[in-house]
């Protein structure tokens, strides 16, 4: 079996709307043996642009040779050596058949096929070398046997045969491989050393198994998903290794987000080497994505994060939000604290001051009715009516020992009171003979309703003093308790002579009682008592109180 000559060269195209002009200067070509005048080397120059000839390590195809060696059906009546090359571009392959040439081109014919297809049948050679590409390459005269193009993945075939003995004397395979980049290493700020190292020695330094299981302890302890390393807040400096490597920086581009918001745009990478440098990364999750331009359709990516500093982490954020809402409600609630009792102390006070006052009043309504009282006994014994006086006298120190009970109390209970006022009328018409009645509502539970002590002692004495004392059995003297809704009512009314002629508004029992409304109007709170003094309609007085909200 002959031997076959594979001849591999790198081109330059300089456009890619003209032609492609070979720069045989830049070539590489290789020969088991064999000279170039013999028709048993099939010539491949794979038409590669000079930007993309970092990959001309991976350029010998040795897995396939290997592969279809193996392979009965491709071996079929093709000689046993043969050397299959990768190609990473859409440029085209061009064959050439060495020891061929316008004198010879009748004993030979090719064929192409792309895989299993044929595309080029068995064919008549009719194109070859020129003086100017003989002159460029240094090679004698050759056949060309035109340029073929294959989607990646898939590998064009070239056979050469003699036309008189049906044997196929030279075989070449070009395999159009997908290539990206893959991610060899990531070195951070603190391992810039080992990466300066393997820059310098890199077939010194390369990915041993401590790195490995290092890089997928961390991804572990982070518990990141596959793929994706979770970098500390510091690591903001990266170095992504690749491989294969570049030489130019041209051949590699890149783009990066950062929280799905674009950072930067596909970018020619920065440096002349196999490695993508992002410095000064913020905090936040990323996608690094990588493609050659070779093959930009083939795009690698790789997703990482750098995590947030504890200051700026959503846990020390909550906390720190619940330490100042918990300072702030301390402060807040210290003033208010400060304030309420500020406030207390100010009502403690008024309370007090306002108890004292209503003392103050109860105090001078007591003088007050005895000395009316007594007036009265006075009276009677001037009439020389002993047994009224006596009479009076019993009532009057039943009347004395019911006040003495309530003169601690602010508030009394109406039956109480209504007890007290039916006491005082009782002496009072010893004296004058007038009639009175009392009235209570039945919707008011006098045991339960409160009143305040002796708040209506002087309106009734005003009507007995100024309304009917000179009326004597013909005076009446009606005080009625109803219920409206949650207000008592109380009227006190006289068929005197009206409240313009005879009552004083001055005088100091009813001064001494609208003081008194005014410091409980004052002192409670949603609980009021009005007062109004009208002439009555039938003729003489009517006062009316209304005391709001009262049974609330």
């Amino acid at each position: 079996m002959k031997k076959i000559i594979l001849v591999l060269i790198a081109i330059v195209i300089l456009s890619q709307a003209a032609s492609a002009q070979i720069n045989w200067a830049r070539y590489s070509q290789s020969y088991p043996s064999g000279s170039t005048d013999k028709a048993s080397n099939i010539g491949v120059i794979a038409a590669i642009p000079e930007t993309n000839n970092a990959f001309w390590e991976k350029y010998p195809n040795e897995d396939l040779v290997r592969s279809l060696g193996a392979d009965a059906s491709f071996q079929h009546n093709r000689p046993q050596g043969f050397v299959a090359l990768n190609s990473f571009d859409t440029a085209k392959a061009q064959f050439f058949l060495h020891g061929v040439n316008k004198s010879n081109a009748g004993e030979f014919e090719f064929r192409v096929m792309d895989g299993d297809k044929i595309i080029v049948p068995w064919s008549p050679i009719s194109m070859f070398t020129d003086k100017y590409t003989e002159k460029q390459s240094g090679m004698p005269q050759m056949a060309y046997l035109g340029g073929f193009v294959t989607s990646a993945g898939n590998r064009i075939i070239v056979d050469a045969r003699r036309t008189a003995r049906n044997e196929i004397i030279a075989t070449a395979v070009v395999a159009w491989k997908p290539i990206k980049p893959f991610l060899s290493d990531v070195y951070r700020a603190d391992e810039l050393n080992i990466f300066l190292k393997r820059l310098a020695r890199p077939w010194d330094v390369g990915r041993r198994g401590e790195k490995i299981s290092k890089w997928q302890q961390q991804q572990t302890i982070n518990g990141s998903p596959p793929g994706k390393q979770v970098f500390g807040p510091h690591d903001n400096n990266l170095v992504f290794f690749l491989s294969p490597g570049i030489y130019k920086k041209e051949q590699l581009e890149y783009s990066l987000t950062r929280d799905n918001e674009p950072m930067l745009g596909w970018k020619a990478n920065d440096f002349d080497n196999g490695f993508i440098w992002l410095t000064n990364l913020e905090p936040g999750d990323y996608l690094l994505k990588m493609r050659y331009t070779a093959q930009r359709q083939h795009v690698t990516e790789y997703p990482f994060q750098i995590k947030k500093p504890w200051a700026e982490s959503i846990v020390f954020r909550i906390i720190a939000g619940i330490l100042a809402c918990v300072s702030i409600g301390f402060v807040v609630f210290f003033i208010l604290h400060v304030k309420q009792k500020q406030r207390a102390e100010d009502e403690l006070a008024k309370k007090t001051k306002l108890q004292l006052e209503l003392k103050s009043i109860y105090a001078q309504l007591n003088p007050h009715f005895i000395f009316n009282a007594l007036n009265s006994i006075q009276g009677l014994i001037n009439k020389k009516d002993l047994q009224g006086a006596n009479s009076y006298l019993t009532d009057f120190a039943a009347l004395m020992r019911q006040s003495l009970n309530n003169s601690n109390k602010e508030q009394t209970s109406l039956d109480q009171e209504i007890l007290t006022l039916d006491s005082y009328l009782k002496l009072e018409q010893l004296r004058f003979g007038f009639k009175y009645e009392i009235n209570v509502d039945k919707a008011i539970n006098s045991y339960e309703s409160e009143i305040p002590s002796l708040l209506l002692q002087p309106l009734i004495e005003n009507a007995v003093k100024h309304g009917v004392s000179g009326l004597y059995e013909k005076g009446i003297i009606t005080v009625n308790f109803l219920k409206q809704g949650n207000d008592m009512m109380v009227s006190v009314v006289d068929n005197g002579n009206g409240f313009a002629g005879n009552a004083n508004p001055q005088g100091l029992g009813l001064k001494l009682t609208l003081d008194r409304i005014k410091l409980i109007n004052e002192f409670s709170k949603g609980q009021t008592v009005t007062l109004e003094i009208n002439n009555n309609t039938g003729g003489g007085t009517r006062v009316n109180l209304a005391f709001k909200n009262w049974f609330l």
